[in-house]
């Protein structure tokens, strides 16, 4: 078993297997885009998901990743796409000086992109951040894990299979996964095993492991009070049904006061 030091390289390989075709949450980010008006900087935009149908419903967006094989799958993208208007940057959350103030109309964090600020200062960082390069008025649209306790153990400490999937070479990925929860530091520790089987038979297997620290919704808002947001809605779907015991997930909505 081959243990990779950065887990991107691996995971923007087969990213796109998983989230090529979860689209539930791009009617609610164009329909925000719709709202605010361009430009629109998507933060944490990995192989550019988000950035097609922003691009093609005809607004100036800008992605941001940390990692240069995501963006390097997103240019590849948005090459095939036939997309040359977006730009890319390889930028951590915390750290946007090179980005100009009071520029961006709209500000999108989707699928837990958040959660990978792995401490409280670099939260409130990030958030700062953000709050710098919005206009007045702009909005910031978060996507995070609602970490309720049913979520939280149905993971921990328990190895699952996640899916197989065929490859174009006749090779077939399987991939399995751990996840390790700490209350006590809010994080989630996941580690995640690529099977790939080849047409002969033979296996071989990469590692990776990354970590997550979630917030919970008071939490969360007291961290968006401090960097000068005001709250608009916490939502429990991308239907923007309320938040309640059940929902797998917030979608939070600010605006920069």
């Amino acid at each position: 078993m081959e243990q990779v030091d950065d887990p991107y390289e691996v995971i923007a390989q087969y990213y796109d297997l998983e989230f090529d075709a979860f689209t539930e949450d791009v009617h609610v980010y164009l329909a925000f885009a719709q709202r605010t008006g361009s430009p629109v900087l998507e933060l944490g935009c990995g192989t550019g998901r988000l950035l097609v149908p922003l691009a093609r419903a005809g607004f100036q967006v800008d992605g941001v990743d940390r990692s240069p094989a995501m963006l390097a799958r997103a240019a590849d993208r948005l090459s095939r796409e036939g997309i040359e208007h977006v730009r890319l940057y390889r930028a951590d959350f915390t750290a946007l000086d090179q980005f100009p103030a009071r520029v961006y109309s709209l500000a999108i964090l989707a699928v837990n992109a958040f959660l990978h600020v792995q401490t409280r200062a670099g939260q409130r960082a990030a958030l700062s951040h953000i709050h710098r390069v919005l206009r007045p008025g702009g909005l910031l649209v978060l996507d995070l894990l609602h970490p309720t306790p049913a979520q939280l153990s149905d993971w921990d400490g328990r190895l699952l299979y996640d899916h197989a999937w065929p490859l174009p070479d006749g090779s077939v990925l399987e991939r399995f996964s751990a996840r390790r929860a700490s209350p006590v530091e809010q994080t989630i520790e996941t580690r995640l095993f690529y099977d790939r089987r080849d047409p002969s038979g033979l296996i071989s297997r990469l590692a990776v492991s990354y970590l997550l620290r979630y917030v919970h919704r008071y939490e969360l808002e007291l961290l968006l009070e401090g960097t000068g947001f005001a709250l608009e809605g916490i939502f429990g779907s991308y239907q923007l049904d309320p938040l309640d015991d059940e929902s797998a997930l917030m979608l939070v909505v600010a605006r920069r006061a």
